[in-house]
């Protein structure tokens, strides 16, 4: 039986318990108004020390029919009321109660999320996402099918929950249709594949990444519908080559894709026709001086990319801005970009 399964179990056994109980105290009470035309107190009195067999005494004699109701009570009660009391310590002393309301703190969450990124497994690419987008406050949650990295990742702080994310179902319960992003990072590419498949099926707009092993399978991604796959012995060799013949430059690629570091950022923008921006030459708008953003790239409406834009260049509405700054001055480029006032 999976976790969650015994979990359901568990709270179904509470439950019934509890309501047992309740239908219990409320039929021996009604039993003695009735048998005994006691008031409602002293007939619940009754019933709570008879199924409870402390050993106090009767409110009032009881006559024969009482009496025979009371050993009734004892031999059909007595035992309902120790397992059910059974039933609740373990309960609360196993800790099913935490995880209960763990999943029902999840749903409510997930519930609240918007635009936000879904990361498909929880191994060691997962978590290493997870951990860039909780330095950066991106918003995201993780999908793992098995319920070890499920419960890592809530031990991290992270929104998690268990299923396979393949299936529809899941995808939509992590709030696929108001995502605005996909990292297939399962642990085989067949996985990454079905996976991809479907998520792009429920919503075309979605921007997915997805991780390979094999150079087999970045076609078969590609062709599912992910816009950019991530080959992780590639880029680990190409690392490892960059790293011997330009080690300078690899530290300082690193320092610049650490947040932790030079709070240091890269990210693209793309032009709004409403922006001040639109008409205007790098060389008039002056970035670097102005407000600190360095320029890395500028890519046309039509996609062509210029890696170095020339001072003379002219902005065009639609046209995607690749810049290197501090995150408040970045944030300050994007206002920039969408014709939005300064905030």
């Amino acid at each position: 039986m999976s976790k969650d399964a015994q979990q359901i179990s568990a709270i179904r056994r509470f439950s019934a318990s509890i309501i047992s109980v309740a239908l219990l105290v409320i039929s021996g009470t009604v039993g003695y108004m009735y048998l005994e035309n006691m008031s409602p107190l002293d007939a619940l009195y009754m019933t709570v020390i008879t199924v409870a067999t402390v050993g106090f005494s009767e409110v009032r004699p009881l006559d024969d029919v009482g009496k025979i109701f009371t050993m009734t009570l004892i031999v059909g009660g007595t035992g309902i009321f120790f397992f059910t009391l059974t039933n609740v310590a373990v309960f609360f002393v196993s800790g099913e109660w935490r995880e209960h309301w763990e999943q029902q703190r999840n749903e409510r969450m997930l519930r609240k999320l918007n635009d936000h990124f879904i990361i498909c497994g929880f191994g060691r690419l997962g978590s290493n996402v997870a951990e860039e987008f909780r330095i950066k406050s991106i918003p995201f949650m993780v999908i793992d099918n098995m319920i070890d990295n499920v419960l890592r990742a809530r031990d991290e702080g992270y929104l998690a929950i268990k299923g396979n994310a393949a299936d529809e179902g899941v995808l939509i319960d992590a709030g696929l249709q108001r995502a605005k992003g996909l990292i297939a990072a399962a642990g085989n590419d067949a996985e990454n594949v079905f996976i991809v498949l479907t998520a792009r099926n429920l919503k075309p707009s979605l921007h997915i990444v997805a991780r390979a092993d094999c150079e087999e399978s970045e076609n078969k991604l590609l062709r599912a519908g992910a816009q950019k796959v991530v080959m992780l012995y590639r880029s680990a060799g190409k690392r490892m080559a960059n790293i011997l013949i330009e080690p300078e430059l690899e530290e300082y690629l690193d320092e610049l894709s650490d947040a932790n570091n030079l709070n240091l950022r890269i990210a693209q923008f793309i032009v709004n026709e409403n922006s001040a921006l639109v008409g205007k030459s790098f060389q008039e708008v002056d970035l670097y001086n102005n407000h600190r953003i360095n320029v890395v790239g500028y890519k046309l409406p039509g996609g062509e990319l210029h890696t170095t834009p020339r001072p003379a260049e002219i902005i065009q509405k639609n046209g995607t801005i690749i810049a290197i700054g501090q995150g408040g001055d970045l944030e300050m480029l994007n206002h920039l970009t969408q014709g939005e006032a300064q905030k």
